[in-house]
């Protein structure tokens, strides 16, 4: 679907409100992030990504998984949010989306100003000791050390993130499928939809569609998704951004 079709189509859908947004990586891209599994994503590095971010790697090897750490997912100040991002915060305050899930661990739905994000995953600036459970922003790290030391027993600081092997928060699962079971309208942005979580979600509300005509899937992303092809999905194949541009200036005029 072209890009003209795909806006009018959805243009329709959002009056019924009850928006649930569901993100990946590729919502961050314009932001100047990489993505996993895109022609340029950190899968295309010669990085064993799914080794280093994992909790042996980083009991054993803390100096190594905190040098990949603060290069390739903590977030400088320089990434800020980008169209897209602000697109949904505003769409939010006006009512027609109800809830945000990412798989996104950059934290940069929450720093646009977009209220209640579900973020599954964690968030890459957020810290806590294994030991103490003390909670750190990374304002209150000095990452020149490179390896975080807690400032009250004295222990390896990790980051707030689900790693490779460790599972979701329960509550984060019962409450994203909630919401998206609730939706009118679940908008699926820049995620290929490969692996669970995600897969498993929009599955489940694709059954929903074949029994309630009224609810109906969006997905934008720069290349194939596992759910192309269903007649209940409608498909933009391209950038989340130049939609963003389009919905904003319609309702900002």
């Amino acid at each position: 679907m072209n890009l003209d079709e795909f806006i009018e189509t959805f243009d329709k859908q959002k009056e019924k409100k009850k928006i649930t947004v569901f993100t990946g990586a590729g919502l961050s891209t314009a932001s100047g992030l990489k993505d996993f599994r895109g022609n340029n994503g950190l899968y295309k590095e010669k990085i064993n990504v799914e080794e280093i971010l994992t909790l042996p790697f980083f009991l054993e090897y803390p100096e190594a998984f905190y040098k990949f750490y603060w290069r390739k997912l903590a977030m400088s100040e320089n990434i800020k949010p980008n169209i897209a991002h602000e697109f949904i915060k505003e769409y939010q305050e006006l009512g027609y989306i109800d809830s945000v899930i990412t798989q996104n661990i950059d934290g940069l739905d929450t720093k646009t100003g977009t209220k209640d994000v579900i973020e599954l995953h964690g968030n890459a600036n957020k810290f806590y000791c294994r030991k103490c459970k003390k909670r750190y922003s990374i304002d209150e790290i000095n990452i020149e050390d490179i390896v975080p030391i807690c400032t009250e027993c004295g222990a390896i600081i990790r980051p707030n993130i689900v790693l490779y092997g460790e599972e979701i928060e329960e509550y984060k699962l019962w409450q994203a499928k909630e919401q998206i079971s609730n939706a009118n309208t679940l908008l699926v942005i820049g995620t290929t939809l490969k692996v669970n979580p995600a897969a498993s979600m929009v599955h489940d509300y694709l059954s929903q569609t074949r029994y309630d005509k009224n609810k109906k899937i969006f997905i934008i992303n720069k290349g194939e998704t596992d759910f192309d092809g269903f007649s209940s999905i409608t498909k933009y194949d391209g950038d989340v951004t130049e939609v963003a541009k389009v919905l904003t200036k319609k309702y900002n005029k």
